[in-house]
């Protein structure tokens, strides 16, 4: 009983090739900035884990055979985010959350005409 040998998880590499032009690579990037986040004590941005993000629920899909409700909702909010202009995902991006709505307030006053 003392013998036992632990199992050790290991992981592997695995590298793929995308055009930048490729959904998933655009997918990927999205996430990125959609699902980054920012420490409150130092201000610093981190990217959200796309890639991490992808893997789960591609080995979710092979396990269940289903997608997850978190998948289908970010992929709506993908194409959703596709509509807009680089410049208001690039806004978005770079933004603390209350100035973006500023921003976009502005731009519906803009848009209206007042």
């Amino acid at each position: 009983m003392g013998n036992e040998i632990p199992i050790v998880a290991t992981t592997s590499f695995l590298q793929l090739k995308l055009q930048n032009s490729s959904k998933i690579f655009e997918f990927i990037e999205w996430y990125e900035m959609a699902y980054q986040t920012t420490n409150p004590d130092t201000g610093r941005k981190r990217k959200g884990n796309g890639k991490k993000h992808l893997i789960e629920e591609i080995e979710n899909v092979i396990s269940t055979g289903s997608l997850s409700k978190e998948f289908t909702d970010s992929i709506s909010e993908f194409k959703k985010a596709s509509l807009l202009s680089p410049e208001i995902r690039e806004a978005k991006s770079k933004l603390s959350d209350t100035e973006f709505n500023k921003f976009v307030e502005l731009m519906e006053k803009v848009k209206a005409g007042v």
